[in-house]
């Protein structure tokens, strides 16, 4: 490149522009809603040499209009993520040729992008890539991430920015990538634009031990509990987890040989209904097998299954377990991708399975031992749940190829029955691994249900 802004791989740092550089632009957009040269910055060769950037100037860049695919995101937004941003190959003057080679990728090259939107409280915008950034909103700089860098990260929560519900406002977006090394870019935003409604949240159910469940309305997409709503189930058989007028996702709930006073664990799932279009995933604990309708799948680790448009599923170790006390290793994971945007990940342990599912609220409305995904999780006690719905399958609807002969109700056991130095030593590790990805204490029934296991779950929790 030889525009005085734009950089060779021989124009390398140290050296004017480059690194994370603020204050290059004016706080406002000027009339024209593009940034203004700041005569104090120093990301520039000239005020005359940035006039370039965002204008056309014959001889000197060529415009074109592309279209960017935002995808909804788990938090209810939208992103649009390319770890290899460059929308100008194969267009305008061809790929450099710099000392007789020539770039794998057509560099140097700026972009801009205006949004419209309606605010609501929430609205959030973020970015992270590079080189220079600048985000405005209603004309007024919000993000500056100016300068040729590394990838950095930047996100305006435009709650702060003193915008008035329900009104329009303005978003302009400004890029540059000016050296031939590394284009990444990545947008998450949660914008009402015009009349079009936000998608949904996505939200995560968490079973795990004996079985205890963290609902949907309690566990954020990382899979990180963000409420207090514990619904333990210790009776054996055949449980809906997730029940919709699509989706049914059943567990099967019974003791093992190791279980202390007939204490349950989730020894199955099985995965049907109409989304997965009559079909049936069941998968067990490592002494049993995963089948599609019946025939063994996953037999190897790591292996893969997958069926167009209904499932990809990978069976691999996993580096971090579901159940943050879990010490055991390996940590046998599977992985499904299936219909209507639901993943499951799922630990085999020796006796009993731990389950994350995630998804989004149901049309028609769902239920089941994980909620009922309306964002409230103080109606999903196991009263309130056995209140709405028979929790129990029936031979009917069961997945399940051979119905459970086991039903049996069990009575929860109080901690105060576990023997002193086991609760102890259970109370200190529990509140040692129950962190969650913010480095955060888990809620204090999270804590209980660790607890519980380890009095009361047996040699298959305590061990592991």
């Amino acid at each position: 490149s030889d525009h005085p802004d734009f950089y060779l791989p021989d124009e390398g740092p140290p050296g004017r522009s480059f690194g994370h550089l603020k204050g290059c632009v004016k706080q406002q957009l000027g009339p024209d809603r593009k940034p203004v040269f700041n005569e104090n910055g120093t990301c520039f060769n000239s005020s005359a040499s940035f006039a370039q950037w965002y204008n056309d100037v014959p001889s000197v860049n060529i415009r074109d209009n592309f279209t960017m695919e935002f995808l909804p995101n788990p938090w209810g937004g939208y992103t649009y993520d390319d770890a290899a941003f460059f929308p100008f190959d194969g267009k305008a003057w061809g790929h450099e040729v710099w000392e007789n080679q020539t770039f794998e990728h057509n560099y140097w090259f700026t972009m801009e992008m205006h949004v419209d939107f309606i605010y609501e409280p929430g609205s959030t915008f973020a970015f992270k890539g590079d080189d220079d950034v600048w985000v405005f909103v209603n004309g007024s700089l919000a993000m500056d991430l100016g300068g040729v860098h590394t990838p950095l990260e930047g996100a305006v929560s435009l709650d702060d920015l003193n915008l008035i519900a329900g009104e329009k406002a303005t978003l302009d977006f400004f890029f540059a990538e000016r050296q031939p090394v590394l284009s990444t870019f990545k947008i998450d935003m949660r914008l009402k634009l015009d009349d079009a409604p936000l998608p949904m949240p996505e939200r995560t159910c968490m079973i795990w031990g004996d079985p205890h469940v963290n609902v949907f309305d309690s566990v954020d997409p990382d899979g990180d509990a963000i409420g207090a709503s514990v619904v333990n189930i210790y009776g054996h058989g055949d449980y809906w987890i997730v029940r919709s007028r699509a989706i049914s996702i059943q567990g099967r709930y019974n003791a093992t040989q190791w279980s202390i006073d007939g204490q349950s664990a989730t020894r199955a799932i099985a995965i049907g209904g109409r989304f997965m279009r009559g079909h049936t995933l069941i998968i067990e604990a490592m002494d049993g097998q995963m089948t599609w309708d019946g025939d063994a799948i996953l037999q190897d680790f790591p292996s893969s299954f997958a069926a167009e448009g209904l499932i990809s599923a990978s069976y691999h170790e996993l580096e971090e377990p579901i159940d943050k006390a879990e010490t055991h290793r390996p940590i046998y994971g599977v992985k499904l991708d299936l219909p209507h945007s639901v993943r499951v990940t799922v630990n085999r342990w020796a006796k009993h399975l731990d389950v994350l599912i995630s998804m989004r609220p149901q049309r028609g409305g769902q239920d089941g031992h994980c909620g009922n995904l309306n964002f409230n999780a103080t109606d999903d006690t196991l009263e309130s749940i056995s209140a709405r719905m028979n929790l129990r399958v029936s031979a009917q609807d069961s997945l399940f190829p051979v119905d459970s002969l086991d039903t049996a109700e069990v009575t929860e056991k109080s901690i105060a029955d576990c023997a002193p130095e086991i609760r102890e030593q259970a109370q200190a590790h529990c509140e040692q691994m129950q962190v969650n990805g913010d480095g955060e204490a888990a809620s204090e029934p999270f804590i209980k249900a660790c607890v519980y296991d380890a009095c009361f779950g047996g040699e298959d929790f305590a061990a592991q």
